[in-house]
């Protein structure tokens, strides 16, 4: 019993120390200068719900379990919150779509006030929360109903994510600043905090006078959960900062439209697109068009260059390059941009001409704006690094008999 509660203890100040952190670092992501306030208020937000959450252990312990109603649906915040960050980057957040999703936040407060209501005067004087409390059918549908809506928001925001991913694709051909790949971490860290409560919650059942020392360990891992999304989420830079030319209206209206085309399009915008290119020879000609720029004025070694650049080289929609690139090519904007980037580097590497290059002076001949985005794609496309690309040319040139078959470009 005396190490249960010195590993207790040593939980709890971990937590509270979570707890501190959370709340510094929420402020810092928020009034961080050159950070968009616009994005950066719901990581802020979220992180101080996330924090929030795991006070509820010495709320409870400190006003009685019999009183805990206001703090029974702050576990509902963090998904909404967490949704609507991801949201942020790709369009501008307005009240009207923020407070739909805080009904459920706000009923909970009311139904946690019923049932407890309900059960507080029947165990006054109880410490810990009475077996008969927990296992009441009004408590389990409270807490479980929450779970499923937690749950829910994962997937919700997933899908955000996802969404975002694929269409920067189709708009930029260089995305290693704005691809939110770290946020994969914040999303999949919400969720497994979620499943421990419901992985634990049949031991809290059983174990009801246990609960808290339970709470607790869980709670425990919010600790490194935070501090790694708010250090992450404070060096992420929104599109529109990155570019300064684009503004968050335009990404907006670009997204939509990309989203409409590419993911199944609404009925408006499809027959816009039909009428406007996709119709036998005019796309045959716009596509030549862009394979021309590609390999005579070779467009692809701009490294920033975006479909909007493209689209005004053409002197066309961008929803209509984009639709010939998808239909006619078969492909989206990033691929094609770096599939020319990825053969011109192919071609310089094996060139003795530049035997003298290093990998990082031929990845920027050939468009790319960095090392690490140069082996990333060129591994991608090629299954190779560009070392190992090398590497591999000079063996079939040293043994021309027996040449080392280069693996298939996908």
């Amino acid at each position: 019993m005396y190490l249960l509660n010195i590993s207790e203890n040593i939980l709890s100040v971990i937590c509270w120390l979570g707890i501190l952190q959370g709340i510094l670092l929420a402020a810092i992501i928020y009034f961080h200068p050159k950070g968009d306030k616009s994005v950066n208020i719901f990581l802020a937000l979220f992180i101080l719900a996330t924090s929030a959450v795991m006070t509820m252990p010495f709320i409870i312990r400190a006003v009685g379990w019999q009183h805990s109603f206001f703090i029974q649906s702050l576990p509902l915040a963090g998904g909404p919150l967490l949704y609507l960050y991801l949201r942020s980057f790709k369009e501008a957040i307005t009240w009207r779509k923020v407070y739909p999703h805080f009904i459920p936040f706000v009923l909970y407060i009311f139904i946690a006030y019923w049932n407890l209501s309900v059960f507080g005067p029947k165990y006054p004087d109880a410490k810990d929360i009475p077996r008969q409390v927990l296992l009441s059918p009004s408590t389990l549908a409270i807490m479980y109903s929450r779970m499923v809506l937690q749950i829910l928001y994962y997937f919700k925001a997933r899908k955000v994510l996802l969404s975002y991913q694929r269409s920067i694709q189709h708009l930029f051909s260089e995305t290693s600043r704005i691809d939110l790949h770290w946020a994969k971490f914040l999303v999949n860290g919400y969720i497994v905090l979620v499943l421990s409560f419901v992985v634990v919650s049949p031991l809290a059942l059983r174990f009801p006078e246990h609960i808290m020392t339970f709470l607790t360990i869980i709670l425990t891992l919010g600790t490194p959960y935070i501090y790694i999304a708010s250090v992450k989420g404070f060096l992420q830079n929104t599109i529109w900062q990155i570019k300064p030319d684009i503004d968050k209206l335009t990404v907006q209206s670009e997204m939509n439209e990309v989203e409409e085309l590419a993911f199944g399009a609404h009925e408006p915008l499809k027959q816009k697109k039909e009428k406007s290119i996709l119709v036998g020879d005019k796309m045959e000609g716009i596509v030549q068009k862009i394979v021309a720029l590609m390999e005579k004025e070779k467009l692809f070694q701009e490294p920033e260059l975006t479909l909007q650049q493209l689209a005004d080289k053409l002197e066309v929609p961008t929803y209509v390059v984009s639709a010939a690139l998808n239909d006619g090519l078969e492909k989206n904007f990033y691929d094609v941009v770096n599939g020319y980037r990825v053969e011109e580097a192919k071609h310089l590497l094996v060139d003795s001409k530049n035997r003298n290059y290093t990998i990082l002076s031929v990845g920027f001949e050939a468009g790319f704006n960095s090392k690490t985005t140069f082996n990333t794609v060129f591994k991608k496309f090629t299954g190779l690094t560009p070392t190992e690309f090398r590497d591999r040319q000079k063996q079939v040139m040293s043994h021309p008999i027996s040449p080392v078959p280069l693996i298939a470009v996908s």
